[in-house]
């Protein structure tokens, strides 16, 4: 199904079309998830195309193992995008210096925009105190819609130790999140 990288053909234009069309929005709501912001996100949701566009995947084959494989490239380029940050500016820093990291929806009134923007940063602050293995399941499970045998096989683990994984993670967050936010 995956090319041997010694023999990688970039995919063509229509190949990348139908891959991201496919896995596009899933891949950027898993990279929101995962880097906690959306413009991270969209910059992790480029590079894994990219990447994926110069390794030559054959999108041809098993489903399955395509959208394991997207959610891995996925995941790498959110860590080598943290990587790359670690000494710029946060948003968070940004934010606090005055400047606007996020615009609301011009479409939905100021009300419905300052209720969105406290569910998200409730929901974001919930996920980010969530240990990290439970988080990366969370994800994988939830925005990835990978299932509990491919969680287990991305994270090391059977299908038995991710459902409690994820029971974990979601009784965390039930007590993260403040109920006036939701």
């Amino acid at each position: 199904m995956f090319t041997d990288r010694t023999e990688a053909q970039p995919l063509d234009h229509d190949a990348l079309a139908r891959l991201f069309a496919e896995h596009g929005d899933r891949v950027y709501a898993y990279c929101v998830r995962m880097l906690g912001n959306e413009h991270d996100a969209a910059d992790a949701l480029q590079d894994t195309f990219l990447n994926l566009a110069r390794r030559g995947v054959d999108t041809g084959g098993d489903a399955s193992r395509l959208r394991f494989y997207v959610f891995a490239a996925a995941r790498n380029a959110c860590f080598d995008l943290q990587r790359r940050r670690r000494d710029e500016p946060s948003l968070d820093a940004l934010q606090d210096a005055g400047v606007p990291v996020e615009r609301p929806d011009p479409r939905s009134g100021p009300e419905q925009a300052a209720l969105d923007g406290v569910t998200r940063d409730a929901v974001y602050g919930a996920l980010a105190s969530v240990p990290e293995r439970q988080r990366q399941a969370f994800v994988l499970r939830e925005l990835g819609e990978l299932s509990y045998d491919e969680v287990g096989d991305r994270l090391g683990m059977n299908a038995n130790a991710v459902a409690q994984l994820l029971h974990r993670a979601r009784r965390a967050l039930q007590l993260a999140i403040p109920a006036a936010a939701l």
